[in-house]
């Protein structure tokens, strides 16, 4: 008789594809009850229930306040995808722009079918009626004033262009993408069964005549959904170039649009205040042999910083002050961030310092320096904390292999080739949950999908079979769009109770947020509370939480409730 095949290996646990809503209270999810006591830290602490009862939303719970009122959001990123259908109500196109490419700013026309080479692009004054004479004091010097009166005397008097040609977003805005999909991706629902038009998802509750919406026809959508599916977005293209000036235009023009929240999910490239200062007991710990390649590395960085010996003739000239420009940056996304909330994103690092520029984070700013933990209850192995760590979302997962823990996947089958053992209480477990997003569809995106749609472009056309319009995403980027959606709910909240167009400032939006989280919630399916994990030295865990967490786990549905009952 021929023997059996074992097939009972393990494999990860199957997971409802939006727990990261039920995690942070957007959506109410029962996950059953716990399996029993917390199990140690090398053991999952998961609920395993693929298909969770669902029985309300914070978006209900704003419908039956008021009628909707859409918040505007600011993603400062590389692009967003301007055709995915989970996005495309839901981005504003006539407020977006483009600085990657133009210095005063561009937006992609749609293309006529009469349009050819001879066609001209269009002029257009994005930066009219710009005014920053509302930011009150931004604690500048006399001559840094001046020299940022001079920058928005230019914008205020520049102009962009409109162009009717392929729009860099269909190839280079993956990141954006994925990050615009946890802040505001909706369902693509069609109006009518027979109809190829999107409806939006606040026509259910804004026009009497729209009394169900039917499945999109594309059998490769997902009924998808982001934080606040009812907020819209302004997409501000920014370029991975470590020029100050465009991050600058970049929030001037968030401040002219008005926008209620304002996303930074990536860094800023400031050579002075990017960069990480070794702490002074791992400078202490850099004598140890057993950290001799990281006092190498250390000794190394400190010597490429001197610079070059001589003048480079043909280099670019730095000025008398290469600084200033960094400092009005800095000055400016402090002194915008107590009018609008800024959201940033804390580094992918595993550093206890947070990245620039969510280390700005302050008490008397709005600056809300995002981590990320996972389902099992501990800090991403990758996401940065410490001083300055506002709060926490749910995101991936990092393997971490350092002497102070060991967290690998051990279903990986490279990982089973390997004996990976840790010294007792060293080990944390790694989580199989990440966070499913929208993705640049065709082959620019994360998951390019199957020939031959992968290869079409422009994406438009590319009707999303193998396509790839989703992917598996996360970090702290992902953690800070999350964010970015409850603080979109929080600002529609306070138009509910109040009406009208007015919002909160920063400085509120944060307070609320911070008020609505909490360092002892466990992260939904798991059940394990937030625990603190050694990254960087022995015995890290024992410093008080909030060094990892911040003021905890958001819960968006507490937010709203401080704002509906204030």
């Amino acid at each position: 008789m021929a023997l059996q095949s074992d097939n009972t290996k393990a494999a990860p646990a199957g997971y409802y594809y939006l727990w990261h809503l039920a995690a942070l209270g957007v959506i109410t999810a029962d996950f059953g009850s716990s399996s029993g006591s917390i199990p140690p830290n090398n053991e999952s602490a998961l609920r395993i229930t693929p298909s969770p009862v669902i029985s309300g939303s914070v978006w209900d719970t704003l419908a039956e306040v008021a009628a909707i009122s859409p918040a505007r959001v600011a993603l400062i990123d590389v692009g967003i995808s301007p055709d995915h259908p989970n996005l495309a109500t839901r981005i504003d196109q006539n407020a977006s722009i483009d600085l990657a490419t133009h210095r005063y700013g561009a937006r992609a026309l749609a293309i006529l079918d009469d349009t050819n080479s001879s066609y001209k692009e269009e002029k257009q004054a994005f930066f009219a009626e710009l005014d920053i004479s509302g930011l009150g004091n931004l604690g500048l010097s006399v001559d840094d004033k001046e020299y940022l009166d001079d920058i928005v005397a230019e914008y205020a008097g520049s102009y962009g262009v409109l162009r009717r040609i392929l729009d860099s977003n269909t190839m280079f805005a993956a990141h954006g993408t994925a990050c615009a999909g946890l802040i505001v991706a909706e369902p693509a629902a069609l109006a009518t069964e027979d109809s190829e038009i999107l409806s939006p998802p606040e026509d259910i509750f804004t026009n009497p005549d729209s009394t169900e919406t039917h499945p999109n026809k594309n059998p490769n959508l997902l009924p998808y959904f982001g934080a606040d599916p009812f907020s819209r977005l302004v997409n501000i293209t920014t370029s991975f170039e470590d020029n100050p000036v465009q991050f600058i235009a970049a929030l001037l023009y968030a401040y002219l649009q008005n926008v209620d929240v304002i996303v930074m999910p990536r860094g800023i490239p400031d050579p002075k205040r990017s960069a990480i200062e070794p702490k002074n007991e791992l400078k202490a710990d850099l004598e140890r042999w057993a950290n001799r390649d990281a006092a190498d590395l250390f000794a190394r960085i400190a010597l490429a910083e001197q610079g070059p010996a001589e003048l480079e003739p043909k280099a670019t000239q730095l000025g008398s002050n290469p600084d200033r420009i960094w400092t009005i940056l800095e000055h400016l996304i402090i002194a915008v961030s107590r009018k609008i909330p800024v959201i940033c994103a804390a580094g992918n690092s595993g550093e206890s310092q947070l990245i620039y520029p969510a280390s700005l984070a302050a008490p008397d700013n709005g600056i809300i320096a995002v981590g990320a933990v996972t389902v099992e209850g501990f800090r991403s192995g990758y996401s940065n904390y410490g001083e300055g760590l506002t709060l926490v979302a749910p995101s991936d997962d990092g393997e971490v292999f350092n002497r102070h823990q060991l967290r690998i996947n051990r279903l990986s089958p490279l990982i089973a080739k390997h004996q990976y053992n840790a010294d007792p209480g060293k080990e944390y477990c790694y989580s199989q949950f990440s966070l499913l997003s929208t993705d640049l569809p065709g082959v620019f995106g994360y998951d390019e999908g199957k020939a031959p749609w992968s290869s079409l472009l422009p994406s438009a056309n590319n009707p999303g079979i193998g396509g790839g319009y989703y992917t598996s995403f996360g970090g702290t980027s992902g953690a800070a769009a999350l964010v970015g959606g409850v603080a979109a709910l929080v600002q529609r909240a306070h138009r509910a109770v109040h009406g009208g167009s007015g919002r909160l400032d920063g400085i509120a939006v944060k307070s609320i947020l911070e008020e609505a989280s909490s360092r002892s919630s466990n992260v939904g399916p798991g059940f394990r509370p937030l625990t603190p994990d050694c990254m960087n030295a022995d015995n890290e865990d024992v410093i008080d939480s909030r060094y990892f967490f911040g003021a905890g786990l958001l819960n968006a549905a507490a937010a709203v409730d401080v704002v509906l009952n204030s």
